[in-house]
Protein backbone atom coordinates (compact mmCIF):
# COMPACT_ATOMS: atom_id res chain seq x y z
CA UNK A 1 0.00 0.00 0.00
CA UNK A 2 0.97 3.63 -0.81
CA UNK A 3 0.06 6.61 1.79
CA UNK A 4 -1.23 9.22 -0.76
CA UNK A 5 -3.47 12.45 -0.10
CA UNK A 6 -6.70 11.94 -2.98
CA UNK A 7 -7.78 15.30 -4.26
CA UNK A 8 -10.27 16.08 -5.90
CA UNK A 9 -10.32 18.35 -9.66
CA UNK A 10 -13.66 19.72 -9.11
CA UNK A 11 -13.44 23.48 -9.50
CA UNK A 12 -16.57 23.79 -7.17
CA UNK A 13 -14.73 22.75 -3.84
CA UNK A 14 -11.47 21.07 -3.69
CA UNK A 15 -10.38 19.44 -0.68
CA UNK A 16 -9.02 20.75 1.90
CA UNK A 17 -4.78 20.89 2.41
CA UNK A 18 -6.02 20.02 6.02
CA UNK A 19 -7.29 16.48 5.40
CA UNK A 20 -5.79 13.55 6.52
CA UNK A 21 -3.77 11.63 3.75
CA UNK A 22 -5.48 8.65 2.70
CA UNK A 23 -4.06 5.36 2.57
CA UNK A 24 -4.67 3.82 -0.55
CA UNK A 25 -5.57 -0.03 -1.27
CA UNK A 26 -4.68 -1.03 -5.16
CA UNK A 27 -8.12 -3.40 -5.28
CA UNK A 28 -10.48 -3.08 -8.42
CA UNK A 29 -12.66 -0.40 -8.43
CA UNK A 30 -15.55 -2.52 -9.72
CA UNK A 31 -18.02 -0.50 -12.44
CA UNK A 32 -21.23 -1.46 -10.45
CA UNK A 33 -19.91 0.31 -7.17
CA UNK A 34 -18.78 3.83 -9.29
CA UNK A 35 -22.80 3.48 -11.17
CA UNK A 36 -24.44 2.89 -7.50
CA UNK A 37 -22.31 5.77 -6.45
CA UNK A 38 -22.52 8.17 -9.14
CA UNK A 39 -26.53 7.19 -9.27
CA UNK A 40 -26.66 8.64 -5.44
CA UNK A 41 -24.94 11.73 -5.94
CA UNK A 42 -21.28 10.65 -5.78
CA UNK A 43 -18.03 9.99 -7.54
CA UNK A 44 -16.24 7.53 -6.74
CA UNK A 45 -12.71 8.02 -6.30
CA UNK A 46 -10.35 5.12 -4.83
CA UNK A 47 -10.47 1.88 -2.55
CA UNK A 48 -8.71 3.30 1.07
CA UNK A 49 -7.76 1.71 4.01
CA UNK A 50 -8.65 -1.50 3.44
CA UNK A 51 -10.71 -3.97 0.85
CA UNK A 52 -14.24 -2.55 2.45
CA UNK A 53 -13.65 0.63 2.36
CA UNK A 54 -14.02 3.42 -0.67
CA UNK A 55 -13.44 7.68 -0.83
CA UNK A 56 -16.37 8.99 -2.01
CA UNK A 57 -16.64 13.14 -3.89
CA UNK A 58 -19.75 14.26 -2.89
CA UNK A 59 -21.37 16.10 -6.44
CA UNK A 60 -22.77 18.48 -4.20
CA UNK A 61 -19.89 20.14 -1.85
CA UNK A 62 -17.12 18.32 -3.38
CA UNK A 63 -15.72 17.48 -0.74
CA UNK A 64 -14.50 13.96 -0.32
CA UNK A 65 -15.31 11.33 2.88
CA UNK A 66 -14.94 7.81 3.57
CA UNK A 67 -17.47 5.00 3.85
CA UNK A 68 -17.88 1.14 3.47
CA UNK A 69 -18.56 -0.09 0.36
CA UNK A 70 -21.34 -1.78 1.30
CA UNK A 71 -23.17 1.08 2.37
CA UNK A 72 -22.71 2.18 -1.58
CA UNK A 73 -24.48 -0.71 -2.76
CA UNK A 74 -27.19 -0.87 -0.55
CA UNK A 75 -27.90 2.45 0.86
CA UNK A 76 -27.33 6.18 0.60
CA UNK A 77 -24.34 7.68 1.50
CA UNK A 78 -24.89 10.62 3.64
CA UNK A 79 -22.06 13.65 3.32
CA UNK A 80 -20.69 14.46 6.64
CA UNK A 81 -20.03 17.80 4.85
CA UNK A 82 -23.49 18.55 3.69
CA UNK A 83 -24.32 17.47 6.92
CA UNK A 84 -22.45 19.95 9.57
CA UNK A 85 -23.16 22.64 6.92
CA UNK A 86 -26.92 22.39 7.13
CA UNK A 87 -26.45 22.02 10.90
CA UNK A 88 -24.53 25.34 11.02
CA UNK A 89 -27.03 26.91 9.31
CA UNK A 90 -30.08 25.67 11.24
CA UNK A 91 -28.17 26.22 14.24
CA UNK A 92 -28.13 30.23 12.91
CA UNK A 93 -31.45 30.45 11.98
CA UNK A 94 -32.45 29.25 15.75
CA UNK A 95 -29.86 32.18 17.07
CA UNK A 96 -27.11 29.51 18.09
CA UNK A 97 -23.91 29.13 17.14
CA UNK A 98 -22.60 25.64 15.75
CA UNK A 99 -19.52 24.50 17.91
CA UNK A 100 -18.66 21.14 16.90
CA UNK A 101 -20.48 17.61 16.88
CA UNK A 102 -20.71 15.95 20.30
CA UNK A 103 -17.77 13.17 20.67
CA UNK A 104 -19.95 11.08 22.90
CA UNK A 105 -23.14 10.98 20.88
CA UNK A 106 -23.83 10.63 17.14
CA UNK A 107 -27.36 12.68 17.70
CA UNK A 108 -25.57 15.56 19.62
CA UNK A 109 -24.15 18.49 18.60
CA UNK A 110 -22.31 21.35 20.77
CA UNK A 111 -24.12 25.16 20.82
CA UNK A 112 -23.27 28.50 22.02
CA UNK A 113 -26.70 30.21 23.55
CA UNK A 114 -27.37 34.03 23.12
CA UNK A 115 -26.80 33.79 27.07
CA UNK A 116 -22.74 32.83 26.33
CA UNK A 117 -23.46 29.37 27.73
CA UNK A 118 -22.42 26.16 25.75
CA UNK A 119 -24.77 23.49 25.60
CA UNK A 120 -25.31 20.16 24.27
CA UNK A 121 -28.72 19.58 22.28
CA UNK A 122 -30.14 16.86 19.47
CA UNK A 123 -30.03 18.14 15.97
CA UNK A 124 -33.72 17.65 15.47
CA UNK A 125 -34.10 19.63 18.74
CA UNK A 126 -32.23 22.43 17.25
CA UNK A 127 -34.29 21.90 14.21
CA UNK A 128 -37.63 22.36 16.18
CA UNK A 129 -36.00 25.56 17.38
CA UNK A 130 -35.63 26.89 13.93
CA UNK A 131 -39.25 26.38 13.21
CA UNK A 132 -40.06 28.19 16.14
CA UNK A 133 -42.27 24.80 17.79
CA UNK A 134 -39.75 25.46 20.94
CA UNK A 135 -37.41 27.84 22.52
CA UNK A 136 -33.36 26.67 23.51
CA UNK A 137 -33.48 27.00 27.34
CA UNK A 138 -30.59 27.01 29.12
CA UNK A 139 -29.99 25.30 31.90
CA UNK A 140 -27.34 27.39 33.86
CA UNK A 141 -29.68 30.13 33.39
CA UNK A 142 -32.44 28.20 34.62
CA UNK A 143 -31.06 26.74 37.95
CA UNK A 144 -30.17 30.62 38.52
CA UNK A 145 -33.76 31.40 37.50
CA UNK A 146 -35.27 28.68 40.24
CA UNK A 147 -33.00 29.87 42.43
CA UNK A 148 -34.06 33.62 42.63
CA UNK A 149 -37.71 32.49 42.84
CA UNK A 150 -36.92 30.58 45.61
CA UNK A 151 -35.25 33.21 47.63
CA UNK A 152 -38.03 35.64 46.98
CA UNK A 153 -39.98 33.22 49.39
CA UNK A 154 -37.61 32.22 51.87
CA UNK A 155 -36.41 29.02 50.23
CA UNK A 156 -33.07 27.74 48.68
CA UNK A 157 -33.04 25.66 45.66
CA UNK A 158 -31.05 22.30 46.28
CA UNK A 159 -30.95 19.96 43.35
CA UNK A 160 -33.46 18.65 40.94
CA UNK A 161 -36.35 16.15 42.53
CA UNK A 162 -34.46 12.94 44.24
CA UNK A 163 -37.33 10.84 42.36
CA UNK A 164 -37.15 12.29 38.96
CA UNK A 165 -40.06 14.07 38.75
CA UNK A 166 -38.80 16.94 36.38
CA UNK A 167 -41.90 19.21 37.66
CA UNK A 168 -40.39 19.16 41.09
CA UNK A 169 -37.40 20.59 42.88
CA UNK A 170 -35.97 19.85 46.07
CA UNK A 171 -35.82 22.90 48.49
CA UNK A 172 -34.76 24.25 51.82
CA UNK A 173 -36.40 26.92 53.93
CA UNK A 174 -35.10 28.93 56.22
CA UNK A 175 -35.76 27.16 59.12
CA UNK A 176 -33.94 23.91 57.74
CA UNK A 177 -36.53 21.85 56.45
CA UNK A 178 -36.28 20.39 53.17
CA UNK A 179 -38.93 19.41 50.97
CA UNK A 180 -40.01 18.41 47.52
CA UNK A 181 -42.34 21.29 45.84
CA UNK A 182 -43.51 22.22 42.48
CA UNK A 183 -41.81 24.33 40.36
CA UNK A 184 -45.16 26.22 38.61
CA UNK A 185 -46.52 26.55 43.29
CA UNK A 186 -42.94 28.39 43.81
CA UNK A 187 -42.85 30.61 41.03
CA UNK A 188 -46.03 31.96 42.35
CA UNK A 189 -45.29 31.45 46.23
CA UNK A 190 -48.05 28.82 46.20
CA UNK A 191 -45.77 26.77 48.57
CA UNK A 192 -45.85 26.41 52.77
CA UNK A 193 -43.35 25.26 55.04
CA UNK A 194 -44.44 21.33 56.32
CA UNK A 195 -42.20 22.09 59.16
CA UNK A 196 -42.85 25.53 60.39
CA UNK A 197 -45.95 26.78 58.40
CA UNK A 198 -49.67 26.68 58.81
CA UNK A 199 -51.27 25.63 56.77
CA UNK A 200 -52.65 22.26 55.90
CA UNK A 201 -49.54 21.04 54.39
CA UNK A 202 -47.07 21.74 58.25
CA UNK A 203 -50.50 20.19 60.03
CA UNK A 204 -50.73 16.89 61.48
CA UNK A 205 -53.37 14.40 59.02
CA UNK A 206 -54.54 10.77 58.23
CA UNK A 207 -54.67 8.56 55.87
CA UNK A 208 -57.92 7.03 55.85
CA UNK A 209 -59.78 3.42 54.64
CA UNK A 210 -63.06 4.02 53.91
CA UNK A 211 -65.99 0.80 53.79
CA UNK A 212 -68.49 2.32 51.53
CA UNK A 213 -71.96 0.55 51.16
CA UNK A 214 -75.59 2.02 49.53
CA UNK A 215 -78.28 -0.14 50.58
CA UNK A 216 -80.80 1.35 47.65
CA UNK A 217 -78.34 -0.23 45.12
CA UNK A 218 -76.22 -2.79 46.78
CA UNK A 219 -73.12 -1.17 46.09
CA UNK A 220 -69.97 -1.78 48.15
CA UNK A 221 -67.07 0.50 47.71
CA UNK A 222 -63.33 0.47 49.73
CA UNK A 223 -61.42 4.78 49.24
CA UNK A 224 -58.30 5.04 50.47
CA UNK A 225 -57.54 9.41 50.82
CA UNK A 226 -55.89 11.36 53.48
CA UNK A 227 -57.81 14.60 55.02
CA UNK A 228 -56.83 15.78 58.98
CA UNK A 229 -60.90 14.98 59.77
CA UNK A 230 -61.53 11.97 58.11
CA UNK A 231 -65.21 11.55 59.48
CA UNK A 232 -65.73 14.95 58.52
CA UNK A 233 -64.42 14.35 55.18
CA UNK A 234 -66.91 11.63 54.43
CA UNK A 235 -69.70 13.32 55.87
CA UNK A 236 -69.91 16.48 54.28
CA UNK A 237 -67.27 15.79 51.20
CA UNK A 238 -67.86 13.14 49.41
CA UNK A 239 -71.56 14.28 48.41
CA UNK A 240 -72.73 10.67 49.50
CA UNK A 241 -76.54 9.49 49.75
CA UNK A 242 -77.69 10.27 53.02
CA UNK A 243 -79.15 6.56 53.22
CA UNK A 244 -75.42 5.56 52.48
CA UNK A 245 -73.53 3.81 55.31
CA UNK A 246 -70.03 4.62 55.78
CA UNK A 247 -67.56 2.97 57.97
CA UNK A 248 -64.30 4.69 58.64
CA UNK A 249 -62.10 1.09 58.80
CA UNK A 250 -58.61 2.44 59.93
CA UNK A 251 -56.51 6.07 59.66
CA UNK A 252 -52.73 6.37 60.02
CA UNK A 253 -51.90 9.27 61.75
CA UNK A 254 -49.06 11.52 59.53
CA UNK A 255 -46.47 14.10 60.94
CA UNK A 256 -47.94 16.42 58.06
CA UNK A 257 -50.14 17.07 55.56
CA UNK A 258 -47.48 17.43 53.38
CA UNK A 259 -46.33 13.83 54.07
CA UNK A 260 -49.88 12.72 53.82
CA UNK A 261 -50.36 13.77 50.64
CA UNK A 262 -46.96 12.63 48.58
CA UNK A 263 -47.43 9.06 50.70
CA UNK A 264 -51.62 8.23 49.12
CA UNK A 265 -50.78 9.82 46.04
CA UNK A 266 -47.46 7.41 45.78
CA UNK A 267 -49.63 4.29 47.38
CA UNK A 268 -52.35 5.09 44.72
CA UNK A 269 -49.72 5.14 41.80
CA UNK A 270 -48.42 1.81 42.85
CA UNK A 271 -51.75 0.23 43.31
CA UNK A 272 -52.80 1.55 40.03
CA UNK A 273 -49.65 -0.53 38.22
CA UNK A 274 -50.09 -3.81 40.03
CA UNK A 275 -53.34 -3.86 40.82
CA UNK A 276 -55.17 -2.44 38.13
CA UNK A 277 -58.20 -4.74 38.41
CA UNK A 278 -58.95 -3.54 41.92
CA UNK A 279 -60.04 -0.09 40.71
CA UNK A 280 -63.41 0.67 39.97
CA UNK A 281 -64.14 2.97 36.67
CA UNK A 282 -65.39 6.38 37.26
CA UNK A 283 -68.83 5.53 35.73
CA UNK A 284 -70.02 2.85 38.21
CA UNK A 285 -69.82 5.21 40.98
CA UNK A 286 -70.17 9.00 39.52
CA UNK A 287 -74.06 9.17 40.27
CA UNK A 288 -73.19 8.18 44.27
CA UNK A 289 -70.22 10.15 45.46
CA UNK A 290 -68.30 13.72 43.35
CA UNK A 291 -65.10 11.97 43.73
CA UNK A 292 -63.16 11.10 40.34
CA UNK A 293 -60.98 8.30 41.14
CA UNK A 294 -59.34 6.26 43.79
CA UNK A 295 -62.53 4.19 44.78
CA UNK A 296 -61.89 0.50 44.99
CA UNK A 297 -63.44 -3.13 45.01
CA UNK A 298 -64.12 -4.65 48.26
CA UNK A 299 -62.12 -7.72 47.11
CA UNK A 300 -59.12 -5.71 47.87
CA UNK A 301 -59.55 -5.28 51.65
CA UNK A 302 -56.17 -7.34 52.72
CA UNK A 303 -54.31 -5.33 49.55
CA UNK A 304 -55.36 -1.84 50.70
CA UNK A 305 -54.23 -2.76 54.58
CA UNK A 306 -51.18 -4.32 53.59
CA UNK A 307 -49.98 -0.76 52.21
CA UNK A 308 -51.70 1.73 55.16
CA UNK A 309 -49.34 -1.11 56.94
CA UNK A 310 -46.26 -0.57 54.83
CA UNK A 311 -46.78 3.16 55.07
CA UNK A 312 -47.48 3.04 59.12
CA UNK A 313 -44.16 1.30 59.43
CA UNK A 314 -42.15 4.16 57.35
CA UNK A 315 -43.71 6.80 59.49
CA UNK A 316 -42.95 4.85 62.59
CA UNK A 317 -39.26 4.26 61.53
CA UNK A 318 -38.70 7.36 60.11
CA UNK A 319 -39.98 9.07 63.29
CA UNK A 320 -37.42 6.69 65.17
CA UNK A 321 -34.53 7.70 63.12
CA UNK A 322 -35.87 11.77 64.50
CA UNK A 323 -36.44 11.22 67.73
CA UNK A 324 -34.65 7.96 69.36
CA UNK A 325 -35.06 9.26 72.88
CA UNK A 326 -38.59 10.50 72.75
CA UNK A 327 -40.00 7.20 71.54
CA UNK A 328 -38.36 5.16 73.78
CA UNK A 329 -40.16 6.48 76.15
CA UNK A 330 -43.75 5.72 77.15
CA UNK A 331 -45.99 7.74 75.30
CA UNK A 332 -48.28 9.92 77.59
CA UNK A 333 -51.92 10.74 76.98
CA UNK A 334 -52.99 13.25 74.87
CA UNK A 335 -56.24 15.64 75.97
CA UNK A 336 -57.84 15.04 72.53
CA UNK A 337 -57.85 10.91 73.60
CA UNK A 338 -59.92 11.38 75.57
CA UNK A 339 -63.74 11.67 74.73
CA UNK A 340 -64.75 14.04 77.64
CA UNK A 341 -61.67 16.35 76.82
CA UNK A 342 -62.83 20.28 76.55
CA UNK A 343 -63.67 21.27 72.85
CA UNK A 344 -60.40 23.59 73.51
CA UNK A 345 -58.18 20.60 73.79
CA UNK A 346 -56.08 19.77 71.20
CA UNK A 347 -57.33 17.35 68.57
CA UNK A 348 -54.57 15.44 67.43
CA UNK A 349 -51.32 13.74 69.46
CA UNK A 350 -47.94 15.05 68.49
CA UNK A 351 -46.36 13.07 65.25
CA UNK A 352 -45.14 10.07 66.43
CA UNK A 353 -47.23 9.30 69.49
CA UNK A 354 -49.64 6.97 69.57
CA UNK A 355 -51.80 6.29 72.23
CA UNK A 356 -52.93 2.77 71.33
CA UNK A 357 -49.71 1.22 69.50
CA UNK A 358 -51.26 -1.07 66.37
CA UNK A 359 -49.01 -4.32 64.83
CA UNK A 360 -48.08 -2.21 62.29
CA UNK A 361 -46.45 -0.19 64.48
CA UNK A 362 -43.62 -2.60 65.35
CA UNK A 363 -41.72 -3.86 62.38
CA UNK A 364 -40.74 -6.87 63.52
CA UNK A 365 -44.21 -8.53 63.95
CA UNK A 366 -46.77 -9.39 60.78
CA UNK A 367 -49.38 -7.24 60.29
CA UNK A 368 -52.30 -8.87 61.53
CA UNK A 369 -54.61 -10.18 58.55
CA UNK A 370 -58.39 -8.08 57.70
CA UNK A 371 -60.69 -10.25 59.29
CA UNK A 372 -59.03 -9.05 62.77
CA UNK A 373 -60.81 -5.72 63.66
CA UNK A 374 -58.36 -3.44 64.81
CA UNK A 375 -58.36 -0.86 67.68
CA UNK A 376 -59.59 2.38 67.13
CA UNK A 377 -58.16 5.33 66.34
CA UNK A 378 -58.33 8.14 68.98
CA UNK A 379 -59.62 10.07 66.52
CA UNK A 380 -62.46 7.96 65.64
CA UNK A 381 -63.54 7.63 69.41
CA UNK A 382 -64.19 11.04 70.00
CA UNK A 383 -66.48 10.52 67.11
CA UNK A 384 -69.84 8.41 67.69
CA UNK A 385 -72.43 7.30 65.42
CA UNK A 386 -70.09 5.57 63.38
CA UNK A 387 -70.95 2.13 61.60
CA UNK A 388 -69.32 -1.56 63.04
Amino acid sequence: MSKTTCSSHDTLAPLSATDLPLVIHHGELHAHWAEAARAKGFDLIARVRDRLHVALRCQTCGWVHVTRHSVVMNAQPLCPHCMETRWRETALVAGLTWLGRDPDHRHYGRYLLPCDHTARRQFTFVERVASGAVSARCETCLVHREGEEALRFGWARLSRDPTGNPSYRLYRHSCGHTQRIAVANMRWGQCDCAGCGQSWTAKPSYIYLLDIRHSGTGRHYLKVGYSSHPVKRHKHQLGLPKDAQVEVLRVVAMPTGHAACAMEKAAHAELRRLYPEALVPHREFSDLMNVVSEIYRPESLFMLQATLDRIEAEIIDADRTRRPDTLSAPPKAAAGNNPEAPLGAPETPPPGASATPTPASQSHRKPRPATVPRDRHPILRRHWGLTG
